[in-house]
């Protein structure tokens, strides 16, 4: 699957193309053929991985537009549709694409309305006519990817309910803060907007019951299905301090808390913050909560590949992030492996004991002295099984596997004690 972070199309259409350009009366055409603008040096990338046929799943972060503006999300939605060829009567409407809606996406007039429902209504009535799904309002969204002996339960959740609502001004000085706000963005000039959108008293959050449904869904949901939960807001405060405290999730904790106990290995993917960290959590005798952040579509995306044990159970989850290098080339950074299989373990014959205790002898080996040693600990499917071992001794941290992107051939496995 791919995760890609706020789109922001409109300021990403206008963004300085990688390039020291010192005369501003250089060709404009040939300057063009020798410099691409980032956002479509990304998008063309990931078109060519739908044409390959490897994409179960395409998750948009949210934060199509900027300041809320309908035209801009509504070009947003188009330029995604087009670019990928996703949704209804298009070559890759197989694909799943899944979009939440983000804080920039609200128009803050609509939020001013009492139906807290109202915000959201263009929104997926824009979705509605780029043949696209729909976003999450009062109810998650649920969708599944992937074989059925290999699958993924995606769950999109809104996180947006308190952005632009005046409810969450405090009623001391609301009346007098709200109408300056007001007289501030009806000027429209760029900086204040940004102001407003970046650091006004937006308190996002999810609702009470988006929260207890997601907590049934996940006691509910069989074991050997993966569950991945994208919303838009990140769960833990970003690295670098942030100073616009109302832009923070309220009740990250409570979802947090929600999922940590939910007995499962869980992904929790989102944008927001514009950097890409992955940041695993877990509370004692718990399973992990993998937190993955996109960053700006603009800068890049992240694939996210899941790997299933041969009876069925998620494994390990591989996260390859694709990000510019200093010469704006768009280039598939180092791979980062973090553990999926939880307690959700099956017996490997004693063959899994047997595979660690001769790479604890050898310290250091090539796929061919494994295959050679301990293969005769196997009866059938002799190296897939061995690979599973090798998968499920990676996913505890217990060895590593240069070359681990290339084919068994090339692998050079040693042991951790």
């Amino acid at each position: 699957m791919l995760q890609i972070g706020d789109l922001h199309l409109p300021s990403a259409a206008r963004s300085q193309r990688a390039i020291d350009q010192k005369d501003h009366s250089f060709s404009v055409e040939l300057r063009n053929v020798i410099s691409r603008q980032p956002i479509k040096a990304v998008f063309k990338r990931i078109y060519k991985m739908c044409e390959v046929g490897d994409i179960d799943a395409i998750l948009l972060m949210g934060d199509m537009t900027d300041f809320g503006k309908l035209d801009g999300y509504k070009a947003g939605l188009n330029y995604i549709a087009n670019a990928l060829q996703l949704g209804a009567g298009r070559p890759n409407q197989s694909i799943f694409c899944g979009i939440v809606p983000g804080n920039h996406d609200i128009d803050r007039e609509l939020a001013k309305q009492p139906s807290l429902t109202a915000k959201f209504a263009p929104l997926n009535a824009a979705l509605s006519a780029a043949g696209l799904g729909q976003i999450p309002v009062d109810k998650s969204i649920v969708g599944h990817v992937g074989p059925t002996d290999a699958q993924c339960a995606i769950i999109l959740m809104n996180s947006c309910w308190g952005c632009g609502a005046v409810e969450y001004i405090p009623a001391e000085f609301r009346d007098t803060v709200g109408p300056a706000i007001e007289a501030a963005i009806a000027k429209g000039d760029p900086k204040v907007l940004s102001a407003y959108y970046d650091r006004q008293f937006d308190t996002p959050a999810f609702s009470d019951t988006s929260i207890s449904d997601l907590v049934e869904v996940a006691s509910e949901l069989p074991q050997e299905q993966q569950l991945v939960v994208v919303a838009h807001h990140n769960l833990l405060p970003q690295r670098l301090t942030r100073l616009a405290p109302y832009t923070e999730l309220v009740n990250s904790g409570a979802v947090r808390a929600s999922l940590m106990e939910a007995r499962r290995p869980i992904l929790y993917l989102h944008g927001h913050i514009h950097t890409d960290p992955v940041e695993v959590l877990s509370i004692p005798g718990g399973d992990a909560l993998v937190c993955v952040s996109a960053p700006a579509a603009e800068a890049g995306f992240n694939l996210i590949e899941i790997v299933f044990t041969r009876s069925g159970n998620p494994l390990v989850g591989h996260i390859w992030p694709w990000t510019f290098d200093q010469s704006a080339i768009l280039r598939q950074g180092e791979r980062l492996t973090v553990p999926l299989i939880g307690k959700r373990r099956r017996s490997l014959d004693n063959g899994l004991a047997q595979v660690y205790s001769y790479l604890l002898g050898v310290r250091q080996c090539y796929w061919s002295d494994l295959l050679r040693e301990c293969g005769k600990h196997f009866t059938t499917d002799i190296e897939e099984q061995l690979q599973e071992c090798v998968e499920l001794l990676m996913a505890d941290q217990s060895i590593v596997v240069e070359n681990y992107s290339a084919k068994p051939n090339s692998w050079i496995l040693e042991a951790r004690i």
